[in-house]
């Protein structure tokens, strides 16, 4: 019989990478998901990050300090599939995006969807960008080993057991 993989659990305005067999997931719920794989080496990598702060069901504005938090994440998140040895240009990039139906995150929604496309563009491969406009968030999970995405529209599905992607520094 065979042995489903860990589940590793992604954490919003965190990374996770690896070269296991292992599903990476998050739960979007205005936010977006960076997939990337490289299928010359078996690296992959899933970064969860939000659009902005909300205040219940209100989005803070959307600050430099904001944006400079999000791409220093970005570059982080390279780094690190770097060091687990992907290499750039055979990166596989998948943008899933899920933004609420409400008229005030679609502007923070495409600012920062706009610069996720604008840093992850300039390399051979084309990326793939899916946005989802609904009330409820959509579960996002990546075989780390062999690139195989999943989304799932219907939030709460996610592991029962989370573990949680550790603060890298």
């Amino acid at each position: 019989m065979a042995q489903l993989p860990a589940e590793i659990w992604v954490d919003a305005d965190s990374f996770r990478v690896s070269r296991e067999a292992v599903l990476l997931e998050c739960e979007l719920r205005a936010a977006l998901a960076v997939c990337v794989y490289d299928d010359t080496q078996g690296v992959g990598g899933l970064l969860h990050l939000k659009y902005v702060a909300t205040s219940g069901d209100q989005p803070l504005d959307l600050t430099d300090n904001t944006l400079s938090s999000g791409l220093l994440l970005m570059d982080r998140f390279c780094k690190e599939l770097r060091s687990e040895g992907a290499r750039k240009q055979s990166w596989r990039v998948s943008i899933y995006a899920h933004t609420p139906q409400q008229a005030e995150m679609h502007g923070p929604a495409a600012t920062v969807l706009d610069l996720v496309k604008a840093y992850f563009s300039d390399g051979r491969l084309p990326l793939e960008c899916k946005e989802l406009q609904r009330e409820l968030g959509v579960v996002v999970r990546l075989h780390a080993r062999d690139g195989r995405v999943w989304i799932t529209g219907t939030p709460g599905t996610a592991s029962s057991v989370r573990l949680a992607a550790p603060l890298l520094a």
